[in-house]
């Protein structure tokens, strides 16, 4: 058999294939990353040792043979004898020890992204902190892949603060004064700034000011470019009165020359001062004069070494605090002559500065640009390479243990920042968090007027009116009227997105009108385009669907009887007279698996001696092991016979929500076991709510919940991957640790007030 290739498209389809071919007892020699995927070269452990008795015997037989001419005297012979015992020892230990050198030479990918963002110039704080909880599905993936790369530019964008709207900028105006060190570029990138809002409103309402007295040739470099624009321009000496000169500027009244309005942009190019200079404190504390403190904006020369930018960062904002107002933002300049993108953004990053605007050149107006933040993180990581200026233990990697003690101890405000960007990305993807975020507050109120709080904000008018705002198209999940196993309680009704996911927003069952017929009413009201059901309700019930225009898709059992061309068959039975449909998809209790489906078009009565039946689509599903092809499981439903609901792409989801009773009953014991929400109905609404969280984040595909799930991780101190009750214990912590955070900084504004 032999030393043998393998191929695969991830490591774990070739293992598959390795254990295939040679079953368990193999030896790895070689296991590395390949054009199209993972290649692995194996051989048996058998064959193995063979190998290593057919290297060790000649060895012994030849030694006796070696004896006599240990008498020969010629040293180039006694050295070529010493050379050849040599290279056969060599030879053993590379053979015994091939496994163990070849797995320890292939790093793993948090090792890889690591020395890749240091190699963009990204500092080794920073790749810790990102790749720390890196995702699981990211696992098998090549370093190089475009997967990959999304999730760092996702990682990396998501610490970037950004200007987001330039329109609404230049609509307020105001004066900004561009600060910072000798060189950037301010002149140039003020005439920049200065042109985009001409371009837009005309030079009328700008005008240019500058209090560069030192360097040649500055206020003239200036007036050139407010004659190409059409602007005004003031150069103001060194002992100039900076507050008067914006107050005749900006102030309607007492404008310059008698004109009726005041300038709605003034751009102030300041001078260049060293992070070091005395003076620089006293230049700032001009800016802040006026009718109005100039808003500051660093340029920073995206060129320069990293820890020159970190303290050219730290000295201005110092400068810029004392002077009673933080920094605004900053601009970076000189991309183009810039090696690594990496060390700018990185203190950009940092330090939490908003960046407005890049610049690549000195073309007035065009080398001046909106921040893209994927394109100029994709071209961050492209810049990637050895550096001769990155040590070697910089691109070494920390213990895991090391790593999460360091990571602990990079303190609570950035623990704060992981919570609120969490909480975020779930708020934008998911209807209800922001209620769910609320009520959870509310449990930590005492117990008479949090009791109240909750029952308000999760009243069902409440959610009514935010599925009506949101007018998006969505579902609702049925449950069994009856009480969830294990619980004294019946499963509350789940809103559901279009396509079936579930999201955070329920409603319990007690609440609801009495009876089928009315309860279908009340759900008409809500907006739901469909519903999904655990129970075939009436005939009766379905044909009111029907005449609403909703869709229905129903779990029954293969015994169910249908009416199909004259004959009263099985629903197992009549399967077999059905189309078969492409697999698609699903993950399958933890683990990856396909639905293969036959579907059929037939009809349903409430009894056998009905004269007509109600047209419905019969659906059989069998569940099969991703890898291996067996069947795990199999499903039967019925839907409703109307083409425009595609009810194929959502069986997957309808085999997902059937975790949603268990996982709610173990999200009440969680909350009973923390002490939260005494009362019992309450406790169980908000475990729903809180359990279609948890069972959508362990489904989703799509690269929000991918992230979510690995900072889930990271917040909650243990890996969730996909697991819904990990996911909804984190997500506990998520809500109790943000809550406790809230509280502390309104204890210290309360303190401070």
């Amino acid at each position: 058999m032999g030393v043998q290739r393998f191929v695969a498209s991830n490591s774990r389809e070739a293992m598959r294939q390795v254990r295939s071919a040679l079953g368990d007892q193999v030896l790895i020699l070689s296991n590395r990353s390949v054009e199209g995927g993972v290649e692995i070269i194996a051989m048996p452990e058998q064959e193995h040792e063979q190998a290593l008795s057919s290297v060790d015997g000649p060895a012994e037989d030849v030694a006796p043979a070696e004896a006599p001419m240990a008498t020969v005297t010629d040293p180039t012979v006694e050295t070529l004898q010493a050379l050849n015992r040599q290279l056969l020892d060599d030879v053993r230990a590379m053979l015994r020890e091939g496994v163990a050198s070849s797995q320890a030479s292939t790093p793993s990918l948090a090792t890889i992204l690591r020395q890749r963002l240091i190699q963009a110039g990204f500092s080794a704080a920073l790749a810790d902190e990102i790749i720390q909880d890196s995702p699981d599905e990211l696992r098998d993936e090549p370093a190089e892949s475009p997967a990959v790369t999304a999730w760092l530019v996702r990682q990396l964008s998501s610490r970037l603060s950004l200007l987001e709207d330039e329109e609404a900028l230049f609509a307020d105006g105001g004066v900004f004064a561009l600060v910072g060190p000798t060189g950037v570029g301010k002149t140039t990138t003020t005439a920049k700034l200065a042109s985009r809002y001409v371009m837009r409103h005309g030079p009328k309402d700008v005008a240019l000011v500058t209090t560069d007295s030192y360097r040649i040739g500055a206020a003239e470099q200036l007036r050139i470019y407010a004659r190409l624009l059409g602007t005004e321009v003031h150069a103001l000496e060194q002992n100039g009165d900076l507050g008067d000169l914006l107050t005749r500027l900006t102030q309607p009244r007492r404008a310059l020359l008698s004109r009726s309005a005041g300038k709605k942009l003034t751009v102030i190019d300041t001078v260049g001062m060293s992070q070091r200079d005395q003076r620089l404190v006293g230049e700032i504390s001009r800016l802040g004069s006026g009718p109005a403190p100039a808003r500051r904006v660093l340029v920073l020369n995206a060129a320069s070494h990293g820890d020159t930018l970190a303290q050219v960062i730290d000295a201005w904002q110092q400068a810029s605090l004392e002077a009673g107002e933080p920094l605004w933002g900053c601009i970076l300049t000189k991309l183009d002559e810039a090696a690594r993108l990496g060390n700018v953004l990185d203190v950009v990053i940092r330090h939490r500065l908003k960046l407005c605007y890049v610049s690549r050149g000195q073309r007035v107006p065009e080398d001046l640009e909106r921040v893209d933040a994927t394109s100029l993180l994709n071209e961050a990581l492209a810049l990637a390479g050895e550096s001769p200026f990155v040590s070697d233990a910089a691109a070494r990697t920390l213990p895991p243990q090391q790593a999460r003690q360091q990571a602990i101890s990079r303190g609570v405000l950035r623990q704060s920042d992981a919570l609120a960007a969490t909480l975020d990305t779930l708020k934008q993807h998911n209807l209800g968090m922001t209620l769910l975020e609320q009520a959870w507050h509310r449990t930590r109120l005492p117990t008479a007027s949090g009791g109240d709080e909750f029952s308000r904000l999760m009243a069902g008018v409440t959610q009514q009116s935010l599925l009506s705002a949101a007018d998006t198209p969505h579902a609702l999940y049925w449950s069994k009227a009856v009480s969830v196993s294990g619980a004294d309680q019946a499963m509350p009704l789940v809103s559901l997105d279009h396509q079936g996911m579930p999201q955070p927003l329920t409603w319990p069952r007690h609440r609801l009108p009495a009876g089928s017929g009315e309860q279908f009413r009340w759900a008409e009201k809500l907006g739901a385009g469909w519903h999904l059901m655990t129970q075939l309700p009436t005939v009766a019930d379905l044909e009111r669907i029907d005449a609403a225009g909703r869709g229905w898709l129903a779990a029954v059992t293969g015994a169910r009887r249908i009416r199909h061309d004259g004959e009263w068959l099985a629903l197992s039975q009549a399967m077999a007279l059905g189309e078969t449909l492409e697999p698609r998809p699903l993950r399958h209790q933890g683990r990856a698996a396909s639905l293969h489906l036959t579907r059929l078009e037939t009809s349903i009565s409430q009894r056998r001696r009905d004269s007509h039946g109600l047209p419905v689509v019969a659906w059989y599903g069998e569940i099969r092991d991703a890898d291996e092809g067996r069947r795990l499981a199999r499903r039967f439903w019925l839907s409703s016979s109307h083409p425009g609901l595609d009810i194929a792409s959502r069986l997957p989801q309808a085999v997902i929500a059937e975790a949603l009773p268990g996982l709610t009953r173990q999200a009440d014991q969680l909350l009973q076991a923390r002490g939260l929400v005494e009362d019992r109905e309450q406790r169980w609404q908000l475990a729903s709510t809180l359990s279609a969280l948890a069972l959508r984040l362990s489904a989703e595909e799509a690269n929000w919940a991918m992230d979510v799930r690995a900072r889930l991780s990271g917040i909650a101190q243990r890996r969730c991957g996909r697991r819904p009750r990990a996911l909804l214990e984190a997500l506990m912590d998520t809500l109790s640790a943000h809550d406790a955070l809230a509280g502390l900084a309104s204890s210290d504004r309360a303190l401070a007030a």
